[in-house]
């Protein structure tokens, strides 16, 4: 399923399933969130965004953690110290830059990794993987600083 594709329930009752997790209310409605809206997202931010009272913090920790551990979510360091995560769409490798003055984070879908990684596995190297993240001052921010500055 290609980023963009609206996940149903039962896909995500499948997807439990195919990574043998059990199916927990708390584990649906985070999948649900993380399928439908792109993130990424903290815990936190996972929390206010999940109907109030549908579950606790520990339970979006715990969830995270083995959806981390299944490859279903994968992490994003977007901040110091501040763990971002977000769904791993199979069909939709990309990464993340963040501006380092207003803290946009915005998607690049182009990666020149993906060869370097085709060649390790030719010499041998299986399961590679790679995570790249950026930052950089955004055109925003650096008009803004070129207009006070000039």
């Amino acid at each position: 399923m290609k980023h963009g594709h609206k996940y149903s329930e039962e896909d995500i009752l499948e997807l439990l399933k195919e990574k043998k997790l059990s199916i927990t209310g708390p584990r649906k409605l985070i999948l649900k969130l993380l399928t439908a809206e792109h993130g990424p997202y903290t815990a936190d931010e996972i929390f206010q965004k999940l109907p109030k009272g549908s579950c606790d913090k520990a339970s979006i920790y715990r969830s995270l953690s083995q959806f981390v551990d299944k490859d279903i979510v994968q992490i994003a360091h977007l901040e110091k110290d501040v763990v971002h995560y977000e769904f791993n769409h199979p069909d939709d490798h990309h990464h993340h830059i963040v501006c380092r003055l207003c803290h946009k984070v915005e998607v690049i879908h182009d990666c020149g990794i993906e060869r370097l990684e085709r060649t390790l596995e030719k010499v041998g190297y299986t399961n590679v993987k790679h995570r790249l993240e950026m930052v950089g001052t955004c055109e925003k921010c650096n008009l803004n600083k070129n207009s006070r500055n000039g």
